[in-house]
């Protein structure tokens, strides 16, 4: 088999570039360039990559410092006898308790009674479905009165003219979407 030829294809690296490569290549390129533009973007697409290999390992490792920080509080080793675990310079991390309420699907006798709430909400909907249509209906003849009463005619036709010139200067703002690999 023969191999193609690689000579004029740069090899692609294996880790991203740090920062200093980055600033550098970048000083190199003359401005305005294809080349320039090509540095920019790539060195955009390296960042988001480092960033996405970083929160990978930051969700890899999440469970193991939460762990260590419970311990430490735990064993009274904390800064202050407070959740601080951790302290330098530039930076805290302290322990936090959230609750965390669970969801019907992964608590069995949760999904058992908001099946029953349903089943009685149900029925209260079908012996009262009259009563609940002749108050919707009043419901709707008041908003109406209670929305002209709130409103001059200076009023509907400032917002006409607000909704007009939002429309005329709604831009288009370019983003970039990545893809990683």
């Amino acid at each position: 088999m023969n191999e193609p030829n690689r000579s004029n294809t740069p090899e692609p690296t294996d880790a991203p570039k740090k920062d200093e490569d980055i600033l550098r290549d970048r000083s190199e390129a003359p401005e305005g360039t294809l080349d320039g533009d090509a540095d920019i973007l790539r060195d955009y697409a390296d960042i988001r990559w480092q960033m996405a290999v970083l929160e990978a390992k930051l969700k890899e490792i999440e469970p193991l410092a939460v762990q260590r920080a419970v311990d430490i509080v735990g064993g009274g080793e904390a800064a202050n006898g407070k959740r601080v675990v951790y302290r330098t310079d530039t930076v805290d991390i302290v322990l936090q308790l959230r609750g965390y309420r669970p969801k019907p699907e992964d608590e069995p006798r949760l999904a058992t009674l908001k099946e029953s709430i349903d089943l009685e909400k149900e029925k209260a909907l079908q012996t009262n479905r009259a009563a609940i249509a002749k108050l919707e209906r009043e419901i709707a003849v008041l908003e109406a009165h209670l929305s002209g009463l709130k409103q001059t005619d200076a009023g509907l036709e400032y917002l006409a003219q607000y909704e007009e010139l939002a429309s005329e200067l709604t831009t288009l703002k370019p983003i970039l979407s990545v893809k990683l690999k």
